[in-house]
């Protein structure tokens, strides 16, 4: 088994080298792995964007998948998984995790910063309503903010409990 990964700013890198050290197995970028694992049992993770996990039909394409993982800036919630399966179209039998990941807009260039300028202004806006926020969410507020990360070897718990 391997770990591939499509990461834009560094955070989905640094999950999947954990996973990696963790599974002791390598990790490669989905645009650099060896031909020889083609078609091979993988770990896919890939960063979200617009409800996607980018990455994921290209690995999809060329490796075995036996788990997929979407790293993005909200908190974990179970209605999150879900639509990530349903839009992606990730067969029922391949499970699908959520990693609170990190943000920095200077990492961005083009459209994904203007497109994460307003998202991020919509996000702080409503988590500033909320009476209390969980420790979670008050790293997405602080993603929304400026540089911030949610990347903890802790969060890919559940992942490692599935994959061994």
């Amino acid at each position: 088994m391997i770990v591939v990964y499509k990461s834009n700013t560094g955070y989905t890198e640094q999950y999947a080298k954990m996973l990696a050290r963790k599974l002791d197995v390598p990790a490669y970028s989905l645009d650099r792995v060896p031909d020889c694992h083609l078609h091979r049992d993988a770990v896919f993770l890939g960063w979200l964007f617009a409800g996607s996990i980018v990455g994921y039909k290209k690995a999809a394409k060329k490796y075995a998948l036996k788990a997929v993982c979407g790293v993005g800036m909200s908190p974990p919630m179970p209605e999150l998984v879900e639509g990530l399966r349903a839009k992606m179209k990730v067969p029922a039998k391949v499970p699908v995790f959520y990693l609170q990941g990190g943000f920095d807009m200077n990492k961005l260039s083009g459209p994904f910063k203007l497109v994460m300028k307003a998202k991020c202004k919509e996000i702080a806006q409503r988590l500033s309503l909320r009476a209390e926020l969980s420790p979670e969410e008050q790293a997405t507020y602080r993603m929304t903010q400026g540089e911030a990360s949610a990347v903890d070897e802790a969060n890919l718990a559940e992942v490692l409990a599935y994959l061994r």
